[in-house]
């Protein structure tokens, strides 16, 4: 969680609080300890450097937020349709033809196409045996299984696959098979989006651009904190009073971070088992409910 990922940040500017805290208690000669001809400073800043840049440290997060969300609205709209073109497949083909067999092996192309790409999408150490034995159980003795396993670009060939499935069902009227169709291409287009996201990350000159900003501004904030509690007798509040915006800050930045791989928080397994689902119902293969 977030939570997690933050403990080295802030432990790291609540040492530094600390630090800052006990320096100026000894400089301050608050302690009662013999230090006479020892000229200890006292370690502050003034609040007006960070007045000043605080809005170029907002604008940085702000902006790095919003394309890390702009990412991961695409992919998850990229995925919705995916799997409504790839049901309509299905629905479309259960409708204007009688042969139950072929739209239930269309059925199944279908799910192939929307496993492969989210084992596209996937990190290989994860993902590649268990993409591997779902396919051959799914497709049995079939060489469509083989087929794509063994294709260098899987998602290409799961999408052959469509249209060959598709344009061998037998129908009465071949314009419904036209109409379909653009059905494919749409999943085409929609894949392609996604690989767009997953090969092209947010620069690694902002991603680092920002961390040293925040960094360097969460770690000398317990100084500037340090000369406006001080004034006011509240010395202590300068420990929490770092902690908690550090939290918060560098949680923005790590949500950011996270949001930036989409694909690593959708949950595309769920996503590919409800279309399998879904194209029980509309081949009529539905496993009965038993009523409690």
């Amino acid at each position: 969680g977030v939570v997690r990922q933050l403990r080295p940040q802030v432990s790291a500017v609540s040492a530094m609080a600390i630090f800052v805290m006990t320096w100026n208690w000894i400089a301050t000669n608050d302690t009662g300890l013999p230090l006479d001809g020892i000229n200890l400073q006292v370690l502050a800043l003034p609040s007006i450097p960070f007045t000043l840049s605080s809005p170029a440290l907002g604008l940085l997060l702000v902006f790095r937020t919003n394309a890390a969300y702009f990412r991961w609205m695409q992919a998850r709209d990229s995925w919705a349709r995916i799997t409504r073109h790839g049901l309509n497949l299905v629905r479309m083909a259960s409708v204007f033809s009688s042969d139950l067999d072929a739209v239930d092996e269309l059925s199944k192309v279908v799910w192939l196409y929307c496993r492969t790409v989210m084992n596209k999408l996937s990190s290989p150490d994860e993902d590649e045996e268990v993409y591997q034995q779902e396919v051959r159980e799914m497709f049995q003795d079939s060489p469509i299984a083989q087929k794509v396993i063994s294709s260098p670009y899987r998602p290409i060939a799961a999408w052959k696959e469509l249209s060959i499935q598709l344009h061998s069902l037998p129908t009465a009227d071949p314009k419904c098979l036209i109409e379909t169709d653009k059905s494919i291409i749409i999943l085409g287009e929609c894949t392609s989006i996604c690989e767009k996201i997953y090969s092209s990350p947010v620069p690694l000159v902002y991603t680092r651009h920002t961390a040293r900003f925040l960094s360097l501004w969460a770690l000398l904030l317990p100084f500037a904190l340090y000369s406006a509690f001080y004034s006011v007798g509240l010395v202590w509040a300068v420990l929490p009073s770092s902690a908690i915006m550090a939290f918060f800050l560098f949680g923005v930045d790590e949500l950011a971070m996270q949001l930036e791989e989409p694909f690593s928080l959708l949950p595309l397994q769920v996503f590919c088992d409800e279309v399998m689902e879904a194209n029980k119902i509309m081949v009529g293969k539905e496993e009965p409910r038993l009523d409690k």
